[in-house]
């Protein structure tokens, strides 16, 4: 399948690791069944839909992912391993432009949400925090840029880039206290001068994760229909 995003979990609940494999789509995103118990999963929030885990409060943590073009990812690690070419899905493989318009009739049937703030292909980092949610599109800005907002209450320093798909957000907060963060030369530079890398490490720490992550417009929007739009 093709794809504008990426989001990765921890599939470690308590002491047990659970493995997926695709189950079809909801909602028009995809969701997945554990091999464990066979329930099934949004692959958005990581949590359970259907099956013997529904109701149950079981849920993924969602995890940091570095969401770049290949060719930007590979100029910073050169050493990076691909998954090869299998001769048994040469009919699968295709060129993909990320955020390419037109849903096809098989995620259509399945939206049980549209909205047409923006067009429904539209690149965005959905950013949630206190069940408050916001969608930053990257089209909206020029080059690697840090926004300092506000989303559910929590100060967060959001970093979006057009030109190589990226885009995550971190808490503002530093030691107790909130900082205002400025972007510089394909860093972050906090108000007090200290330096901090997209991954969120600098000499006074790690910035902590907020939940982002980029991807299309409709699927944001499917799961979270009163979600702000930066800018609006």
């Amino acid at each position: 399948m093709v794809c504008s995003s990426g989001v990765g979990f921890d599939p470690r609940i308590d002491d047990e690791t659970y493995t997926f494999d695709v189950a079809g789509l909801y909602n028009g995103l995809f969701v997945m069944s554990d091999r464990l118990t066979g329930s099934i999963w949004t692959h958005f929030d990581g949590t359970v839909l259907a099956g013997p885990l529904a109701g149950t409060g079981v849920g993924l943590e969602i995890q940091p992912l570095i969401h770049l073009r290949w060719e930007d990812w590979l100029a910073d690690y050169p050493d990076s391993e691909v998954l090869a070419w299998d001769e048994r899905f040469a009919d699968r493989y295709r060129e993909y432009e990320p955020g390419r318009t037109g849903l096809g009739p098989e995620f259509l049937r399945t939206l049980l949400l549209t909205d047409d703030r923006l067009p429904e292909a539209e690149l965005v980092l959905g950013v949630e925090s206190n069940g408050a949610t916001a969608a930053y599109v990257l089209s909206a800005v020029d080059g690697l840029t840090v926004l300092n907002d506000t989303i559910g209450e929590t100060p967060v320093v959001v970093i979006v880039d057009p030109d190589t798909l990226f885009g995550i957000a971190y808490s503002a907060e530093v030691g107790g206290n909130v900082r205002s963060f400025s972007a510089g030369d394909g860093q972050l530079i906090d108000e007090s001068g200290s330096v901090w890398a997209l991954d969120g490490s600098g000499a006074d720490g790690q910035l902590a994760f907020v939940t982002s992550f980029v991807t299309e417009w409709y699927g944001w929007v499917a799961y979270h229909p009163a979600t702000a739009i930066v800018p609006g």
